[in-house]
């Protein structure tokens, strides 16, 4: 397969998209129900430590200096060493995959209820499958076009409901002391350090990255992530907030144009189906990637075996609350301690090579 390039805009535009389907949706539910009223302080305190975080990535970088990840940590440390961590990557992959696809099914039977999930499924995983087969240009052009419209939707149902807003409701703040705080921390960090994907695809990008960059990046992400649980908290109150599964587009329910026009919540369905599509995409591509396969038949092969464990496991007669509780329990908690435990274990890396050349 031909190596394709991408801007780092472009690149940017895929993280949001799909940093943007577990931090602006998936995740809220779970931290309103760990932080309540203080879920946004969770949020701004979780971000100083991230834009810390994003200078060891941006040191990272340039000590690869654009080569593929996994192979310059191959030819440095060696196959015993860097198997196991790609094992534990793909791993992790095709985790996410299943929670995106699995909420996508069960948002989706709100508005299908009779169709099925299977049906659906397949649906989605031949539109995504299309999309990473043609590569990581198509995935940043369907991108390009599609997430626009998604940041209009989002800037509309926002000033649509204004008049719902009670900004009194985000107080008292930490009226339960700051564990309820610290331990929401973990669920939008779980997102916010997605953003080391733009290591696994650094090999793709045509341009050099400065830090400032990432860290204007890095600050999009969190307001994506602040906006919609703010916004929870103070149209529905705390408590109302807590209890809704998806509360980013309960919030499409409050919005009406004029005394006639009501019912626009199925402009949320565009949101959400521009989300699965960029991340399930992603995901789908960065595996095969990561191998660094390069046989197209091949590719093909693994991203369709790829989706089909994918869709397999998320059509699985497991009820939604005991997926919730294992999303918001293990998978959230484990990812943002498994991405950050990596990021420190490739600026180890890093200084072992950068201290073997000085040597």
């Amino acid at each position: 397969m031909t190596k394709q390039t991408i801007t780092l805009f472009q690149v940017s535009m895929i993280l949001i998209g799909s940093i943007g389907i577990i931090n602006h949706v998936i995740m809220i539910p779970m931290l309103l129900d760990s932080s309540g009223r203080d879920s946004w302080i969770s949020i701004l305190l979780v971000s100083v430590i991230y834009l810390i975080w994003i200078s060891l990535i941006f040191i990272i970088y340039k000590n690869i200096k654009n080569e593929h990840l996994f192979l310059w940590l191959k030819i440095n440390f060696g196959k015993f060493i860097i198997y196991p961590i790609i094992f534990m990557v793909v791993l992790y992959l095709i985790t996410i995959g299943v929670v995106a696809l699995k909420e996508t099914l069960t948002f989706f039977s709100f508005y299908l209820p009779e169709t099925p999930r299977f049906v659906l499924g397949i649906l989605f995983s031949m539109i995504c499958f299309y999309n990473a087969e043609r590569g990581i240009q198509s995935i940043a052009l369907t991108t390009g076009v599609l997430l626009p419209i998604v940041f209009l939707l989002g800037f509309f149902v926002m000033f649509a409901n204004v008049p719902h807003k009670d900004y009194s409701l985000l107080q008292p703040m930490m009226e339960n002391g700051m564990k309820p705080v610290f331990r929401g921390m973990v669920y939008p960090a779980a997102g916010f350090l997605e953003l080391i994907f733009i290591l696994f695809l650094q090999h793709h990008i045509c341009s050099k990255i400065k830090l400032y960059q990432l860290i204007a990046l890095g600050i999009v992400i969190i307001g994506i992530t602040i906006g919609p649980v703010m916004a929870a908290i103070i149209e529905f109150g705390p408590f109302v907030a807590a209890n809704q599964r998806y509360p980013a587009f309960e919030e499409w329910r409050l919005v009406s144009i004029g005394r006639y026009i009501e019912n626009l919540d199925f402009l949320s369905v565009y949101q959400w189906l521009v989300g699965i599509l960029i991340r399930l995409s992603l995901v789908v591509f960065l595996i095969p990637d990561l191998l660094s396969i390069t046989n197209q038949k091949t590719r093909n092969g693994v991203m369709f075996a790829i989706l089909s464990c994918i869709l397999l496991i998320s059509i699985l007669p497991i009820s939604d609350s005991s997926f919730y509780w294992f999303v918001s329990q293990i998978v959230l908690p484990v990812s943002a301690l498994g991405l950050f435990l990596f990021s420190i274990l490739l600026i180890v890396f890093v200084w072992v090579v950068t201290y073997k050349k000085s040597s």
